[in-house]
């Protein structure tokens, strides 16, 4: 159960972070669009560890994994740099992102690299 109101809410706040506006605008970056794109298809494949439904193959929620993995260390790093005044900020920023992604990463891991009985 916790996983599926996890779900939902990473769900809603990757919709509203579609629509709202930064100080790059709409569209921003190049990398907050690739970060973007990162993110509809993990919380595609977070979905089907979520529900226990089979997308794609096991070897393509490895790579996604690993690039999410890899994503997640770009972007925290690339805006915390950006945004925060001192070390101890990015520290923290840091931390925090990743405390808040680790559900998400874990069941992509388990998508990706664990025998499951999805339909």
């Amino acid at each position: 159960m916790l996983w599926k109101i996890y779900f939902w809410a990473m769900l809603v706040m990757l919709i509203a972070s579609m629509f709202l506006e930064n100080e790059y605008g709409l569209v921003g970056t190049v990398i907050g669009i690739v970060s973007m794109i990162i993110s509809i298809i993990n919380t595609v494949g977070f979905y089907g560890y979520v529900y226990k439904k089979q997308f794609f193959s096991k070897p393509f929620w490895k790579i996604i994994f690993l690039i999410t993995v890899i994503d997640l260390i770009v972007t925290t790093l690339y805006y915390g740099f950006e945004d925060t005044a001192g070390q101890g900020e990015l520290i923290f920023v840091t931390a925090f992102t990743f405390i808040i992604m680790y559900p998400l990463l874990l069941g992509l891991y388990r998508y990706g690299f664990q025998k499951q009985n999805l339909a």
